[in-house]
Protein backbone atom coordinates (compact mmCIF):
# COMPACT_ATOMS: atom_id res chain seq x y z
CA UNK A 1 0.00 0.00 0.00
CA UNK A 2 1.53 3.31 -1.09
CA UNK A 3 1.48 6.43 1.12
CA UNK A 4 -0.91 8.06 -1.39
CA UNK A 5 -3.36 5.15 -1.21
CA UNK A 6 -3.16 5.15 2.58
CA UNK A 7 -3.88 8.90 2.75
CA UNK A 8 -6.84 8.38 0.43
CA UNK A 9 -8.21 5.72 2.81
CA UNK A 10 -7.83 8.19 5.68
CA UNK A 11 -9.73 10.79 3.70
CA UNK A 12 -12.48 8.24 3.08
CA UNK A 13 -12.48 7.41 6.82
CA UNK A 14 -12.89 11.00 8.07
CA UNK A 15 -15.42 12.00 5.41
CA UNK A 16 -18.17 11.47 7.98
CA UNK A 17 -18.21 12.26 11.69
CA UNK A 18 -18.33 8.58 12.62
CA UNK A 19 -15.13 6.68 11.83
CA UNK A 20 -15.38 3.83 9.38
CA UNK A 21 -14.84 0.23 10.47
CA UNK A 22 -11.72 -1.67 9.47
CA UNK A 23 -13.90 -3.81 7.19
CA UNK A 24 -15.14 -0.69 5.38
CA UNK A 25 -11.51 0.36 4.82
CA UNK A 26 -10.74 -3.12 3.46
CA UNK A 27 -13.60 -2.81 0.95
CA UNK A 28 -12.58 0.74 -0.07
CA UNK A 29 -8.96 -0.36 -0.61
CA UNK A 30 -10.11 -3.12 -2.96
CA UNK A 31 -12.76 -1.16 -4.89
CA UNK A 32 -10.79 2.09 -5.35
CA UNK A 33 -7.14 1.03 -5.28
CA UNK A 34 -7.36 -2.68 -6.29
CA UNK A 35 -5.47 -3.56 -3.09
CA UNK A 36 -6.44 -6.84 -1.41
CA UNK A 37 -5.71 -6.52 2.29
CA UNK A 38 -7.12 -7.98 5.50
CA UNK A 39 -8.59 -6.07 8.46
CA UNK A 40 -5.51 -7.00 10.46
CA UNK A 41 -3.34 -5.72 7.62
CA UNK A 42 -5.06 -2.34 7.66
CA UNK A 43 -4.90 -2.17 11.44
CA UNK A 44 -1.13 -2.81 11.39
CA UNK A 45 -0.67 0.21 9.10
CA UNK A 46 -1.62 2.41 12.07
CA UNK A 47 1.72 2.44 13.87
CA UNK A 48 4.46 4.76 15.12
CA UNK A 49 5.97 5.19 11.63
CA UNK A 50 2.59 6.15 10.19
CA UNK A 51 2.09 8.67 12.98
CA UNK A 52 5.56 10.15 12.34
CA UNK A 53 4.66 10.45 8.62
CA UNK A 54 1.40 12.27 9.40
CA UNK A 55 3.11 14.57 11.91
CA UNK A 56 5.66 15.46 9.22
CA UNK A 57 2.87 16.49 6.83
CA UNK A 58 1.14 18.34 9.66
CA UNK A 59 4.26 20.32 10.58
CA UNK A 60 4.91 21.23 6.93
CA UNK A 61 1.39 22.66 6.65
CA UNK A 62 1.86 24.63 9.87
CA UNK A 63 4.78 26.46 8.25
CA UNK A 64 2.80 27.61 5.21
CA UNK A 65 2.82 31.41 4.87
CA UNK A 66 -0.50 32.69 3.54
CA UNK A 67 1.16 35.83 2.20
CA UNK A 68 -1.79 38.22 2.22
CA UNK A 69 -2.39 40.49 5.21
CA UNK A 70 -5.45 42.44 6.35
CA UNK A 71 -4.21 45.85 7.38
CA UNK A 72 -6.94 48.39 8.05
CA UNK A 73 -7.91 50.54 11.00
CA UNK A 74 -6.24 49.63 14.28
CA UNK A 75 -4.57 46.57 12.73
CA UNK A 76 -2.00 48.85 11.09
CA UNK A 77 -0.51 49.71 14.47
CA UNK A 78 0.63 46.15 15.23
CA UNK A 79 2.89 43.70 13.42
CA UNK A 80 0.79 40.70 14.46
CA UNK A 81 -2.50 40.31 16.31
CA UNK A 82 -2.28 37.00 18.16
CA UNK A 83 -5.30 35.16 19.54
CA UNK A 84 -4.94 31.98 21.58
CA UNK A 85 -7.17 29.50 23.37
CA UNK A 86 -7.58 25.78 23.91
CA UNK A 87 -10.46 23.41 23.25
CA UNK A 88 -10.95 20.23 25.31
CA UNK A 89 -12.85 17.05 24.57
CA UNK A 90 -13.32 13.74 26.36
CA UNK A 91 -11.80 10.45 25.19
CA UNK A 92 -12.41 6.77 26.00
CA UNK A 93 -11.12 5.82 29.44
CA UNK A 94 -8.67 3.38 27.82
CA UNK A 95 -6.53 6.37 26.75
CA UNK A 96 -6.15 7.72 30.30
CA UNK A 97 -2.47 6.74 30.61
CA UNK A 98 -1.64 8.62 27.39
CA UNK A 99 -3.93 11.64 27.77
CA UNK A 100 -5.35 12.00 31.30
CA UNK A 101 -8.62 13.89 31.69
CA UNK A 102 -9.48 16.89 33.83
CA UNK A 103 -10.76 14.81 36.76
CA UNK A 104 -13.95 15.28 38.73
CA UNK A 105 -17.10 14.24 36.92
CA UNK A 106 -15.35 14.40 33.53
CA UNK A 107 -13.92 11.42 31.66
CA UNK A 108 -10.71 9.85 32.95
CA UNK A 109 -9.14 10.62 29.57
CA UNK A 110 -9.24 13.83 27.59
CA UNK A 111 -7.35 15.95 25.08
CA UNK A 112 -6.77 19.65 24.58
CA UNK A 113 -5.76 21.42 21.38
CA UNK A 114 -3.86 24.66 22.01
CA UNK A 115 -4.43 26.99 19.06
CA UNK A 116 -2.87 30.38 18.32
CA UNK A 117 -3.12 32.36 15.09
CA UNK A 118 -2.46 35.83 13.69
CA UNK A 119 -5.69 37.67 12.89
CA UNK A 120 -3.95 39.86 10.29
CA UNK A 121 -2.41 37.15 8.13
CA UNK A 122 -4.13 33.96 9.23
CA UNK A 123 -0.77 32.30 9.93
CA UNK A 124 -0.94 29.65 12.65
CA UNK A 125 1.68 29.96 15.37
CA UNK A 126 0.70 27.02 17.55
CA UNK A 127 -1.49 23.94 17.22
CA UNK A 128 -0.44 21.48 19.90
CA UNK A 129 -2.11 18.39 21.36
CA UNK A 130 -1.84 18.19 25.16
CA UNK A 131 -3.58 16.22 27.94
CA UNK A 132 -6.85 17.77 29.13
CA UNK A 133 -5.47 18.11 32.67
CA UNK A 134 -2.68 20.47 31.59
CA UNK A 135 -3.72 24.01 32.68
CA UNK A 136 -3.73 26.81 30.11
CA UNK A 137 -1.64 28.89 32.47
CA UNK A 138 1.17 26.34 32.05
CA UNK A 139 1.06 26.94 28.32
CA UNK A 140 1.30 30.71 28.90
CA UNK A 141 4.46 30.23 30.96
CA UNK A 142 6.09 27.82 28.53
CA UNK A 143 5.35 29.89 25.41
CA UNK A 144 6.71 33.26 26.58
CA UNK A 145 9.52 33.08 24.00
CA UNK A 146 7.07 33.34 21.07
CA UNK A 147 6.22 37.00 21.77
CA UNK A 148 7.83 39.56 19.42
CA UNK A 149 8.06 43.35 19.37
CA UNK A 150 4.85 45.19 18.37
CA UNK A 151 2.63 42.10 18.70
CA UNK A 152 -0.85 42.60 20.16
CA UNK A 153 -1.95 39.59 22.19
CA UNK A 154 -5.47 38.49 23.17
CA UNK A 155 -5.94 35.62 25.62
CA UNK A 156 -8.65 34.68 28.08
CA UNK A 157 -8.23 34.42 31.85
CA UNK A 158 -7.12 30.80 31.64
CA UNK A 159 -3.72 32.07 30.43
CA UNK A 160 -3.61 34.96 32.86
CA UNK A 161 -0.37 35.35 34.81
CA UNK A 162 1.35 38.55 35.85
CA UNK A 163 4.66 37.01 34.76
CA UNK A 164 3.39 36.58 31.19
CA UNK A 165 2.09 40.17 31.11
CA UNK A 166 5.46 41.44 32.34
CA UNK A 167 7.15 39.35 29.64
CA UNK A 168 4.98 40.94 26.94
CA UNK A 169 5.87 44.42 28.20
CA UNK A 170 9.59 43.58 28.31
CA UNK A 171 9.42 42.39 24.67
CA UNK A 172 7.91 45.80 23.68
CA UNK A 173 4.71 44.05 22.71
CA UNK A 174 1.11 44.71 23.79
CA UNK A 175 -1.87 42.92 25.30
CA UNK A 176 -5.58 43.32 25.94
CA UNK A 177 -6.92 41.07 28.66
CA UNK A 178 -9.55 40.80 31.34
CA UNK A 179 -8.34 41.49 34.85
CA UNK A 180 -8.00 38.40 37.05
CA UNK A 181 -10.76 38.22 39.66
CA UNK A 182 -8.31 37.98 42.55
CA UNK A 183 -5.68 40.40 41.27
CA UNK A 184 -5.00 43.31 43.63
CA UNK A 185 -5.12 46.76 42.02
CA UNK A 186 -3.29 49.86 43.21
CA UNK A 187 -4.06 53.40 42.08
CA UNK A 188 -2.12 56.59 42.71
CA UNK A 189 -3.77 59.07 45.09
CA UNK A 190 -1.94 62.25 46.14
CA UNK A 191 1.36 60.86 44.91
CA UNK A 192 1.02 57.56 46.77
CA UNK A 193 -0.30 54.19 45.61
CA UNK A 194 -3.18 52.68 47.55
CA UNK A 195 -5.42 49.69 46.96
CA UNK A 196 -8.36 50.42 44.66
CA UNK A 197 -11.67 50.10 46.51
CA UNK A 198 -14.19 48.72 44.00
CA UNK A 199 -17.09 49.36 46.37
CA UNK A 200 -16.24 53.07 46.48
CA UNK A 201 -15.70 53.04 42.71
CA UNK A 202 -19.19 51.60 42.16
CA UNK A 203 -20.76 54.29 44.34
CA UNK A 204 -18.78 57.01 42.52
CA UNK A 205 -19.81 55.80 39.06
CA UNK A 206 -23.47 55.45 40.05
CA UNK A 207 -23.55 58.90 41.64
CA UNK A 208 -21.98 60.54 38.60
CA UNK A 209 -23.89 58.40 36.09
CA UNK A 210 -20.70 57.05 34.51
CA UNK A 211 -20.76 53.88 32.43
CA UNK A 212 -17.01 53.73 31.81
CA UNK A 213 -13.82 55.10 33.37
CA UNK A 214 -10.11 54.48 32.81
CA UNK A 215 -7.34 54.46 35.40
CA UNK A 216 -3.58 54.06 35.24
CA UNK A 217 -2.87 51.43 37.88
CA UNK A 218 -0.42 48.83 39.15
CA UNK A 219 -1.62 45.24 39.44
CA UNK A 220 -0.29 42.43 41.63
CA UNK A 221 0.60 42.30 45.30
CA UNK A 222 4.28 41.71 44.54
CA UNK A 223 4.84 42.27 40.81
CA UNK A 224 3.22 45.74 40.49
CA UNK A 225 2.70 45.57 36.70
CA UNK A 226 1.75 48.99 35.20
CA UNK A 227 -1.40 48.84 33.05
CA UNK A 228 -4.32 50.91 31.87
CA UNK A 229 -7.52 49.63 33.52
CA UNK A 230 -10.73 50.18 31.54
CA UNK A 231 -13.76 49.81 33.83
CA UNK A 232 -17.27 49.26 32.46
CA UNK A 233 -20.27 49.32 34.79
CA UNK A 234 -22.73 46.52 34.04
CA UNK A 235 -26.50 47.02 33.87
CA UNK A 236 -28.23 45.67 36.98
CA UNK A 237 -29.92 42.82 35.09
CA UNK A 238 -26.60 41.62 33.64
CA UNK A 239 -24.97 41.83 37.08
CA UNK A 240 -27.79 39.78 38.69
CA UNK A 241 -27.47 37.09 36.02
CA UNK A 242 -23.68 36.92 36.48
CA UNK A 243 -23.93 36.56 40.25
CA UNK A 244 -26.70 33.92 40.06
CA UNK A 245 -24.60 31.85 37.68
CA UNK A 246 -21.55 32.10 39.93
CA UNK A 247 -23.51 31.25 43.08
CA UNK A 248 -24.92 28.14 41.43
CA UNK A 249 -21.46 27.04 40.28
CA UNK A 250 -19.85 27.68 43.66
CA UNK A 251 -22.63 25.80 45.44
CA UNK A 252 -22.07 22.79 43.19
CA UNK A 253 -18.32 22.87 43.90
CA UNK A 254 -18.69 23.64 47.61
CA UNK A 255 -17.04 27.07 47.32
CA UNK A 256 -17.92 30.32 49.11
CA UNK A 257 -18.75 33.41 47.06
CA UNK A 258 -17.01 36.36 48.70
CA UNK A 259 -18.36 39.89 49.02
CA UNK A 260 -15.26 41.08 47.17
CA UNK A 261 -16.21 38.95 44.16
CA UNK A 262 -19.80 40.22 44.22
CA UNK A 263 -18.55 43.83 44.21
CA UNK A 264 -16.10 43.29 41.35
CA UNK A 265 -18.75 41.37 39.42
CA UNK A 266 -20.52 44.71 38.87
CA UNK A 267 -17.83 45.59 36.32
CA UNK A 268 -16.24 44.43 33.13
CA UNK A 269 -12.54 45.01 33.82
CA UNK A 270 -10.07 45.18 30.94
CA UNK A 271 -6.33 45.77 31.18
CA UNK A 272 -3.94 46.85 28.45
CA UNK A 273 -0.55 48.45 27.99
CA UNK A 274 -1.56 50.12 24.72
CA UNK A 275 -1.50 53.90 25.03
CA UNK A 276 -4.73 55.92 25.10
CA UNK A 277 -3.81 57.84 21.94
CA UNK A 278 -3.48 54.52 20.07
CA UNK A 279 -6.59 52.78 21.40
CA UNK A 280 -9.17 54.82 23.29
CA UNK A 281 -11.11 53.53 26.30
CA UNK A 282 -14.19 53.08 24.11
CA UNK A 283 -12.32 50.87 21.65
CA UNK A 284 -10.50 48.53 24.06
CA UNK A 285 -13.60 46.54 25.22
CA UNK A 286 -14.84 46.30 21.64
CA UNK A 287 -11.53 44.96 20.36
CA UNK A 288 -11.48 42.28 23.04
CA UNK A 289 -14.43 40.72 21.22
CA UNK A 290 -12.10 39.53 18.43
CA UNK A 291 -10.91 36.85 20.87
CA UNK A 292 -14.16 35.02 20.13
CA UNK A 293 -12.82 34.26 16.64
CA UNK A 294 -10.85 31.39 18.12
CA UNK A 295 -14.02 30.02 19.75
CA UNK A 296 -15.75 30.10 16.36
CA UNK A 297 -12.89 28.03 14.95
CA UNK A 298 -13.32 25.42 17.66
CA UNK A 299 -17.03 25.24 16.86
CA UNK A 300 -16.18 24.58 13.21
CA UNK A 301 -13.61 21.92 14.09
CA UNK A 302 -16.14 20.03 16.20
CA UNK A 303 -19.38 20.51 14.27
CA UNK A 304 -17.99 20.17 10.73
CA UNK A 305 -14.67 18.30 10.95
CA UNK A 306 -15.58 16.29 14.05
CA UNK A 307 -12.19 16.36 15.80
CA UNK A 308 -13.82 15.29 19.07
CA UNK A 309 -15.69 12.25 17.71
CA UNK A 310 -14.18 8.94 18.76
CA UNK A 311 -15.21 5.32 18.90
CA UNK A 312 -13.50 2.32 20.44
CA UNK A 313 -10.20 1.67 18.65
CA UNK A 314 -6.54 1.33 19.53
CA UNK A 315 -4.91 4.55 20.67
CA UNK A 316 -2.37 4.86 17.85
CA UNK A 317 -5.12 4.57 15.22
CA UNK A 318 -7.18 7.27 16.92
CA UNK A 319 -4.11 9.53 17.08
CA UNK A 320 -3.37 9.01 13.38
CA UNK A 321 -6.98 9.87 12.50
CA UNK A 322 -6.85 12.99 14.67
CA UNK A 323 -3.68 14.24 13.00
CA UNK A 324 -5.19 13.57 9.59
CA UNK A 325 -8.27 15.60 10.55
CA UNK A 326 -5.91 18.40 11.60
CA UNK A 327 -4.12 18.10 8.25
CA UNK A 328 -7.45 18.53 6.45
CA UNK A 329 -8.24 21.47 8.71
CA UNK A 330 -4.92 23.12 7.82
CA UNK A 331 -5.34 22.52 4.07
CA UNK A 332 -8.76 24.19 4.18
CA UNK A 333 -7.54 26.92 6.55
CA UNK A 334 -4.72 27.96 4.21
CA UNK A 335 -7.06 28.09 1.20
CA UNK A 336 -9.89 29.87 3.03
CA UNK A 337 -7.74 32.43 4.87
CA UNK A 338 -5.77 33.31 1.75
CA UNK A 339 -9.05 33.90 -0.07
CA UNK A 340 -10.54 35.77 2.90
CA UNK A 341 -7.66 38.23 3.13
CA UNK A 342 -7.58 38.92 -0.61
CA UNK A 343 -11.34 39.49 -0.86
CA UNK A 344 -11.44 41.71 2.23
CA UNK A 345 -8.65 43.88 0.85
CA UNK A 346 -10.41 44.26 -2.52
CA UNK A 347 -14.11 44.27 -1.56
CA UNK A 348 -14.20 45.11 2.16
CA UNK A 349 -16.33 42.01 2.81
CA UNK A 350 -15.39 39.05 5.01
CA UNK A 351 -15.94 35.37 4.30
CA UNK A 352 -17.72 33.25 6.88
CA UNK A 353 -15.35 30.56 8.16
CA UNK A 354 -18.30 28.34 9.06
CA UNK A 355 -19.83 28.52 5.56
CA UNK A 356 -16.46 28.04 3.87
CA UNK A 357 -15.50 25.00 5.93
CA UNK A 358 -18.92 23.46 5.38
CA UNK A 359 -18.54 23.77 1.61
CA UNK A 360 -14.98 22.43 1.63
CA UNK A 361 -15.92 19.38 3.71
CA UNK A 362 -19.09 18.78 1.67
CA UNK A 363 -16.83 18.63 -1.39
CA UNK A 364 -14.07 16.52 0.13
CA UNK A 365 -14.48 14.09 -2.75
CA UNK A 366 -13.13 16.82 -5.04
CA UNK A 367 -9.92 16.96 -3.00
CA UNK A 368 -9.66 13.15 -3.09
CA UNK A 369 -9.92 13.21 -6.88
CA UNK A 370 -7.54 16.16 -7.20
CA UNK A 371 -4.80 14.40 -5.24
CA UNK A 372 -5.17 11.26 -7.35
CA UNK A 373 -4.70 13.40 -10.49
CA UNK A 374 -1.47 14.96 -9.25
CA UNK A 375 -0.24 18.56 -9.44
CA UNK A 376 -2.63 19.61 -12.21
CA UNK A 377 -5.57 18.20 -10.27
CA UNK A 378 -4.55 20.09 -7.14
CA UNK A 379 -4.15 23.34 -9.10
CA UNK A 380 -7.64 22.88 -10.56
CA UNK A 381 -9.02 22.18 -7.09
CA UNK A 382 -7.57 25.43 -5.71
CA UNK A 383 -9.04 27.38 -8.63
CA UNK A 384 -12.42 25.73 -8.01
CA UNK A 385 -12.23 26.63 -4.30
CA UNK A 386 -11.31 30.25 -5.11
CA UNK A 387 -14.39 30.52 -7.30
CA UNK A 388 -16.76 28.61 -5.01
CA UNK A 389 -15.94 30.56 -1.84
CA UNK A 390 -16.92 33.86 -3.49
CA UNK A 391 -20.46 32.60 -4.03
CA UNK A 392 -22.79 33.18 -1.04
CA UNK A 393 -20.12 32.57 1.60
CA UNK A 394 -20.09 36.06 3.12
CA UNK A 395 -20.22 36.71 6.83
CA UNK A 396 -23.77 37.78 7.69
CA UNK A 397 -24.21 41.17 9.31
CA UNK A 398 -26.52 41.19 12.31
CA UNK A 399 -28.58 44.29 12.97
CA UNK A 400 -27.44 46.37 15.96
CA UNK A 401 -24.46 44.06 16.47
CA UNK A 402 -20.75 44.90 16.32
CA UNK A 403 -19.55 42.26 13.90
CA UNK A 404 -15.96 41.42 12.95
CA UNK A 405 -16.02 43.64 9.85
CA UNK A 406 -16.89 46.69 11.94
CA UNK A 407 -14.34 45.80 14.62
CA UNK A 408 -11.56 45.52 12.04
CA UNK A 409 -12.36 49.03 10.79
CA UNK A 410 -12.54 50.75 14.19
Amino acid sequence: MSPLAFLDLLMYDVNSRKSKSLNQLVIEALLVHKIAISKNGVDKRFNDKTLAFLKLLFNKLLKVEIGRIIEVGWLKTFTRVLIKDGTRFELPDAYKDKLPGSGGSASKAGACLQFEFDLKSGSILDLTLTPANRPDVTDAKEMMHTVSKDDLIFRDLGYYTLASLSNIISKEAYFISRLGSNTIVFEQVNGKYQRLDFKELYAYMKQNQLNRVTKKVLIGAEEKVPVRLVIELLPEAVYDKRVRKTLAYHKKKGYTTTDNYKTRARFNLFITNVKEETLSEEVVPQLYRVRWQVELNFKVWKSIIGIHHTKKMKYIRWLCLLYFKLILMLINWNIILGQRNQLFNTSGKLLSLNKCYQTMMDNLYRLRNAISWGIEGIADFILWASWALQENHWLEKKKNSLGLEKILRL
